[in-house]
């Protein structure tokens, strides 16, 4: 295979990034993410590592280019980690856009399996708003717990919880009808997570993307995925 994607260099690579100079490790960065543009363990590392520095024009570039082809929660949790750095704290206007971001990362990954950790930030930065009225935040959690308690994803059970506990904060005799409301939405959510983990257990999500070489391992690894 091509030394273009020789997975063993290129994790070197990136390990000797994390030692470098930003500066420096800027050609290793672009050197990874080219041969690999699919792997979002790069991406997100290329990122934070501007981050780490308050490059903000650099950071905003590397998720413009990567975020709509890297479906993927860990580096999307990076982008709103970013945005919040940028907007928290700093009045109306930046905490819509707070807000638009969460709602443009979920229009992308609400129905993933590994969604759970972006509804619940996302559940806390709306209680946090205080720009809110009550009634306006009891609104708004509700119909975020709402869509997110229908999710087979990882967290679905706590987010139940969670969402039980919100509800009989709000009004007990109205939560006993919401939730036998949503009792069966929930259980047919669960059901569907048990069935969808046994599948994502079985993938490598650190597996590099690279051209198929025929070995008998590249075929079975593509087979389990169909």
């Amino acid at each position: 295979m091509s030394k273009e994607y020789d997975v063993e260099g290129a994790e070197g690579l990136a390990r000797e990034a994390l030692s470098m100079a930003i500066s420096d490790a800027v050609p290793i960065y672009e050197r990874l993410v080219s041969s690999f543009p699919s792997a979002a363990k790069y991406w997100k590392q290329y990122a934070e590592a501007h981050m780490c520095m308050n490059n903000d024009d650099e950071t905003k570039q590397i998720f413009n280019r990567c975020l709509l082809n890297c479906w993927h929660t860990p580096l999307w949790l990076c982008y709103i980690r970013f945005i919040r750095k940028l907007n928290d704290n700093k009045g109306l206007h930046p905490q819509e856009e707070t807000l638009k971001a969460f709602e443009f990362t979920l229009s992308y990954l609400a129905p993933d399996i590994s969604s759970g950790p972006l509804w619940i930030q996302y559940i806390a930065f709306l209680k946090s708003l205080p720009s809110l009225q009550d009634s306006q935040r009891i609104t708004a959690l509700r119909k975020t717990f709402q869509r997110a308690i229908v999710i087979p994803s990882h967290h679905l059970e706590q987010l139940w919880r969670d969402y039980e506990t919100f509800e009989n904060s709000v009004s007990r005799a109205l939560a006993k009808g919401l939730i036998s409301e949503y009792q069966p939405k929930y259980n047919s959510a669960r059901a569907v997570y048990r069935e969808r983990k046994k599948f994502f257990d079985e993938i490598d999500w650190n597996m590099l993307a690279v051209p198929p070489s025929g070995s008998s391992k590249a075929i079975s690894c593509f087979l389990t995925t169909i």
